[in-house]
């Protein structure tokens, strides 16, 4: 019998290990760092607006690799 692994990868930020389960791609000591950047980058934006990533990251000054990941997982469309 095959034993169930937990996939692992590393944090966007830190680069620790972390579970693939976790949301958003940031182990649990970068989120606040996370949070931060992802404010200050909907802050660059107005209602309603749709701008693309390249557009965003050169707005916010927020590297671009972050800006696709949080659209990857919707966290534009969340308030």
């Amino acid at each position: 019998m095959e034993r169930d692994r937990t996939k692992l990868k590393q944090c966007e930020y830190c680069g620790a290990l972390m579970s693939i389960s976790l949301f958003g791609g940031v182990c649990k000591d970068c989120t606040e760092r996370d949070k931060e950047l992802f404010d200050k980058a909907r802050s660059c934006m107005n209602f309603g607006e749709r701008v693309l990533p390249e557009e965003l990251a050169e707005k916010s000054g927020i590297e671009l690799r972050h800006i696709q990941r949080w659209a990857e997982i919707g966290r534009f469309g969340m308030d």
